[in-house]
């Protein structure tokens, strides 16, 4: 799990805003030796350099991260230094050197998330890639500040921030979204996408990967509109005409898809963090290829959302559209006004796009 700014500091704070010693290998030595009991896990500190923080394994020791292995990652992480370890990765991280927290003990972790208060922050707000996707698409969920923040930024992102914006997306987003009731009006079509899924698994046997994606996709799309889009059936169709009709929804797996991809792949290289914070105005080639599937993602997505909406007042959704997570968010808006409509839409897109490598990765 890795810790952004306010969560790290909130690791080493309590109740009271009474500050707490790291427990670090020369503090632990003085404390055993002072007789004073010694409690909770040992920060190991990994070595980091300016500008790459921990990346050039020669230097910090740190695993190789590498795209093919990344769920390897963490585990050797937390093998070769232990539960709690200070290293560095520009771009998630603070500072010239990226420093950052991953704390593996979930006991302790509790403490940070008990610690954070109303604003927490996260790993979701060091998208760097997504805020500045989302900013040059014009997304509503992105507004201008009355005054630049303490680290020279212009705008408030919303649901990729902390602050009150960040509360009241998130606050709509969640809402008959986790509610087990709710829940349980979802389950039947989720069951349907992922019975119809199994039926070609067969068909998919020379990509899984892909089969997981689709099947995610079909699953999400039941739980946010009620219907049932059975890409992972007409991805494998010979039919030409078939192909044709889902063409899109075939577009926006690929697409969601690319954009996490490329976000790894960018994570992986400091330089680009570095140019997009002081040559705000230039586009790397790793940059525009994100940005170009973003724009496909919320082209197909936003017409899907907005095409559900239309129906809607139409009357003319059957029943379990009626009781899918869109049609109870656009009740929602419309009796509350928290949020605009606009607003409604991006934010379920967000979990639409999301949803699909989430749902496949733990899947897979």
């Amino acid at each position: 799990m890795m810790l952004s700014r306010s969560t790290a500091k909130a690791a080493i704070r309590h109740g009271g805003g009474k500050s707490r010693l790291i427990p670090t290998t020369y503090t632990i030595h003085r404390l055993k030796s002072s007789g004073c009991p010694v409690t909770g896990p040992i920060l190991k500190k990994v070595p980091t350099l300016p500008f790459v923080g921990s990346m050039i394994p020669q230097h910090s020791g740190l695993p190789e991260f590498r795209m093919s292995r990344q769920y390897k990652f963490n585990s050797e992480l937390r093998q070769k230094f232990g539960e709690f370890i200070h290293y560095g990765i520009p771009g998630f991280g603070v500072g010239l050197y990226g420093h950052m927290y991953t704390i593996f003990d979930p006991n302790e972790m509790a403490k940070v998330v008990r610690s954070e208060g109303a604003y927490p922050s996260g790993l979701i707000e060091k998208l760097w890639q997504w805020r500045r996707a989302m900013l040059e698409s014009g997304s509503v969920l992105v507004s201008k500040k009355d005054s630049s923040s303490s680290d020279g930024e212009t705008h408030d992102y919303g649901l990729f921030d902390k602050g009150e914006g960040w509360k009241r997306h998130r606050t709509f987003l969640q809402t008959g979204m986790l509610d087990p009731v709710a829940a349980r009006g979802f389950l039947p079509g989720i069951v349907l996408a992922a019975e119809s899924a199994s039926s070609v698994a067969p068909l998919h046997a020379q990509n899984v990967n892909e089969y997981m994606n689709y099947t995610a996709f079909d699953m999400f799309c039941s739980f946010m509109f009620g219907k049932q889009m059975n890409t992972t059936s007409t991805s494998v169709s010979t039919d030409p005409t078939v192909k044709g009709e889902n063409k899109e929804n075939e577009q926006f797996v690929t697409a969601a898809l690319g954009v996490f991809e490329k976000t790894n792949a960018m994570n992986l290289f400091p330089l680009e963090f570095l140019m997009a914070k002081f040559f705000p105005w230039y586009k790397t080639t790793k940059y525009q290829a994100l940005q170009d599937d973003w724009d496909t993602v919320r082209e197909i997505g936003l017409r899907l959302i907005y095409d559900f909406v239309d129906r809607y007042d139409r009357d003319e959704l059957d029943e379990m559209e009626k009781a899918s997570y869109l049609a109870g968010a656009i009740e929602r808006q419309r009796e509350s006004n928290d949020i605009t409509r606009d607003e409604m839409a991006e934010l379920c897109l967000i979990a639409l796009f999301v949803g699909v490598d989430t749902t496949s990765s733990v899947t897979a």
